[in-house]
């Protein structure tokens, strides 16, 4: 069997499938992101999802078991998690731990190179060459390199909101209006305390973004420029990551770019302007919004940890599952 886990800061997803791409159980419990919930939280949610997939049933040395988990790239997580796993599985079966980005990558890829980026509350831009050399540009947080995040699309439009009030404009308008509509406030002067309040500011500035992307697909040009400015440092991103770990590396026609998160899959003005640049530039990029969950990545990277590719027919079945 091939188990595949998919845990994150909100929820936690495991499927199994056998050898034929046939999925057996999928199941899911709470988060078990090791940077916010403790040992116990999360051993306490893997032996639900255990529970619920494998039905008692032990594991042998023939089963595979991969986890993308949110949060376990740095500062030992990895390990730390797979020896949580062990101690709920036992040593048998092989057991692998990543970040979350390969199983984003892999579940459209199937396993094979790419860039994956990923444009959340945060922004990443991920990759995978054939001789399985990682790479990586952005992810440091809000405050660095955070270009085609949420949080920075927000920040660009809540600065235009208030420094037009600044210069006169207290009439309604409606950027201004539907600023004021989703903070659920009446006056400019009452986002303040609610954007700076403690612990909550990237999360309400980033969930601005959603306004931006909206209007924009409305044809709003001034939040598209938003979005365009995004696009053009994702892009940026995604040419430093090609020249240092694919260009030289990969033989290839093509490139497959996947973007993930709410704005990559939403916004279509940026889609609309990496073709376009990239064309224009003659970069060899394939860019596709990610149509399966990470769930599917997680599968494809369990293979390949053993050097296995899936057939047609397995992903043709173990897909279905999914477009159901």
């Amino acid at each position: 069997m091939i188990i595949g886990i998919d845990g994150g800061g909100t929820k936690t997803t495991g499927v199994v499938v056998d050898k034929q791409g046939l999925v057996i159980k999928m199941a899911t419990v709470g988060p078990t992101n090791p940077n916010s919930s403790n040992r116990e939280s999360i051993w306490s949610e893997l032996t639900d999802l255990f529970s619920q997939l494998l039905q008692g049933k032990e594991l042998s040395d023939e089963d595979l078991v991969f986890a993308g988990i949110s949060g376990a790239e740095s500062g030992g997580k990895k390990e730390w998690f797979k020896d949580l796993l062990v101690g709920l599985l036992g040593d048998k079966p092989l057991i692998t731990v990543d970040n979350d980005a390969i199983t984003a990558l892999y579940s459209e890829t199937k396993g094979e190179p790419g860039i994956v980026c990923i444009s959340g509350t945060g922004s990443i831009a991920f990759g995978v060459n054939e001789k399985l050399e990682r790479g990586r540009v952005g992810g440091w947080g809000y405050l660095i390199n955070d270009g085609y995040s949420g949080f920075t699309i927000g920040k660009d439009l809540l600065e235009y909101v208030f420094e037009k009030y600044d210069t006169g404009s207290h009439k309604p308008f409606p950027l201004k209006e539907e600023v004021l509509e989703h903070f659920q406030v009446k006056e400019m002067s009452e986002l303040v305390p609610l954007v700076y309040e403690l612990g909550k500011t990237r999360d309400r500035i980033a969930s601005l973004a959603r306004v931006a992307v909206e209007r924009s697909n409305q044809g709003d040009e001034l939040c598209t420029s938003f979005i365009e400015g995004a696009a053009r440092a994702m892009l940026k991103d995604i040419h430093v990551l090609y020249e240092k770990l694919i260009k030289h590396t990969t033989a290839h026609d093509s490139v497959p770019i996947i973007l993930t998160g709410g704005i990559g899959q939403h916004a279509e003005a940026m889609m609309v302007y990496l073709h376009s640049e990239a064309r224009s530039a003659g970069l060899p990029f394939l860019f596709k919004r990610a149509a399966l969950p990470p769930i599917v990545g997680t599968v494809y990277a369990a293979l390949r940890e053993t050097g296995g590719k899936p057939s047609d027919a397995f992903i043709t079945r173990f897909e279905g599952y999914f477009s159901v």
